[in-house]
């Protein structure tokens, strides 16, 4: 892949340092156990066996540290947000292939990802963990000192190598920059927990221990829904009907939190790789357009270039400045998109808590809660990667589409075949124009002699009913045009009175074809 190129180069640059982060990353599982097991020592087991009993060393201690409730949780939410941004690097790392701890064959690559994976779940681990525990002292030394650890390597090794091959000046810096804010979120973090901590030890402070089932914003949920809602709360504006409405009353989980700066994140970093390719393939193609213009150079004794390589030269320049110009639009959409992801979150929830499933599909409407689980855990992978790989497959499309806006309208312009182009386009619009005039035709020709007249005034449309009452029989519809074809007036009654006759065609719609033969 073309983004482990990326990394490859950046690793391997000409830099001389002595930090490197690979090597770190194993050895920081070391203080990573260590705190893993002293917040499991602290922490209580719940569900209380015999074996407890006889164990005096261990008693009821080394429980399970819950890193995150990635349900419903909402205390701490930015947090963990925050270290999720963390480990965004490592993120990357692992969707481009560019970490592997252990050289294997091809078909057991996927299992040292794996194996990477969990490798760097561990080594950011603690950061969730400190979070989390409720021994808030202990937790909070031990989270600044592993923040403090990560925050000072990423720093040696961003001034040691501030700079690379692919970018230039300050390509470290561009690269980590969003890691060292997150690291510095979470260090200020690890600090007001201790002095919280410390004066609710020293008895400054009183700890709050009580957990509502409902929290605070849910319950004002409720109120909101028992009060008359005011005829000032009916008028919004262009931007609450258009674009968003805030909700007071309604806050996204830790997991929303945690998946949207990550995704924002890892979108930022795929960028600052694909330009990176970008920028290694404009090399490229710059080197082959010196050996071009020195091979014609060097056939042609007049050095006149030929139309063939100019055409070449002009793809060239134009696919440049597309593909920059597209990065900025095809950024724009991801963005939004991510902002539509957290808008549709919290309209499905609301329709959820009303009881509407309408907008599931069926098999959703009652999964298991195994699958549950197991799709709270994949969401924000699966959507991290949906988002790169959304990104990249619209700035293609957005790249062609510019190439083709560039041939059909700006070149002709610069060409001076200005009037060439207007009048293809002028021909275009017109065969365009031609279908959907007749188009629109149909429906008024359908509207005004294939409909029934409307039921009411006041309706918008005319019913769907076709108006058939119109008599369109000819003589060969009534008697057949052969001699040996009956007439359709041998079987209807024959009736002297016009009155009985009238009546009669009223009860019996048949008869109509026989007052349309004697009129």
């Amino acid at each position: 892949m073309l983004p482990t190129y990326v990394w490859t180069a950046q690793t391997n640059s000409t830099c001389e340092t002595s930090i490197d982060m690979e090597l770190f990353l194993h050895y920081s599982l070391i203080p990573s156990f260590f705190i893993i097991l002293v917040l499991s020592y602290l922490q209580r087991r719940v569900h209380h066996k015999q074996l407890d009993d006889k164990s005096y060393l261990l008693g009821i201690r080394f429980g399970i540290v819950m890193p995150l409730d990635f349900i419903g949780t909402f205390n701490n939410r930015w947090s963990y947000g925050i270290a999720f941004g963390a480990t965004a690097n490592k993120v990357m790392f692992l969707f481009s292939e560019g970490y592997q701890p252990l050289q294997v064959p091809q078909w057991a690559q996927a299992i040292v990802l794996l194996i990477g994976g969990i490798e760097v779940g561990l080594s950011h681990f603690p950061f969730f963990a400190c979070l989390s525990s409720d021994f808030r002292l202990i937790s909070s030394i031990l989270g600044f000192v592993y923040s403090l650890i990560w925050f000072t390597i990423t720093v040696l090794y961003i001034v040691q190598c501030p700079h690379g091959q692919l970018i230039g000046a300050y390509e470290t810096v561009i690269f980590y920059w969003p890691s060292m804010l997150c690291l510095a979120f979470l260090l200020g973090r690890f600090v007001y927990m201790f002095v919280k901590a410390l004066k609710i030890h020293l008895g400054l402070e009183v700890q709050n221990e009580e957990r509502s089932f409902l929290e605070v914003h849910q319950a004002e949920h409720v109120k909101q829904l028992m009060r008359k809602p005011r005829e000032q709360e009916n008028e919004k504006s262009w931007f609450q009907r258009r674009i968003y409405e805030w909700d007071p009353y309604f806050q996204f989980p830790s997991r929303m939190i945690g998946s949207t700066v990550l995704a924002f994140i890892c979108l930022y970093l795929f960028i600052i790789i694909e330009f990176c390719v970008y920028t290694y393939i404009v090399r490229e193609l710059n080197v082959f357009e010196g050996g071009l213009e020195s091979y014609i150079a060097s056939v042609n004794d007049t050095g006149v270039l030929t139309p063939a390589i100019l055409q070449i030269k002009e793809l060239i320049d134009v696919a440049k400045g597309v593909w920059m110009l597209t990065i900025f639009s095809a950024s724009l959409t991801c963005i939004s998109y991510l902002f539509h992801i957290l808008a549709c979150y919290r309209k499905h929830i609301k329709r959820l808590w009303l009881g509407k499933k309408n907008f599931i599909p069926l098999k959703f409407h009652n999964p298991s809660s195994s699958n549950s689980v197991v799709a709270i855990a994949r969401y924000s992978g699966w959507q991290i990667a949906y988002i790169l790989w959304g990104y990249l497959i619209i700035h293609v499309v957005q790249c062609l589409f510019g190439v083709m806006i560039m041939y059909g309208l700006v070149l002709p312009i610069i060409h001076n075949q200005a009037l060439e182009m207007l009048k293809g386009l002028g021909i275009g619009i017109l065969t365009i124009s031609i279908v959907v005039g007749l188009m629109v035709l149909q429906l008024k020709i359908a509207a005004r002699f294939f409909l029934q007249p409307k039921i009411k005034p006041g309706d918008k449309q005319k019913p769907l009913a076709l108006n058939n009452r119109i008599p369109s029989l000819d003589w060969h519809a009534v008697c057949g045009p052969l001699s040996h074809q009956p007439c359709t007036r041998w079987f209807l009654p024959y009736l002297a009175d016009g009155q009985q006759r009238k009546e009669t065609t009223e009860v019996h719609p048949l008869l109509a074809l026989k007052s349309f033969i004697w009129s």
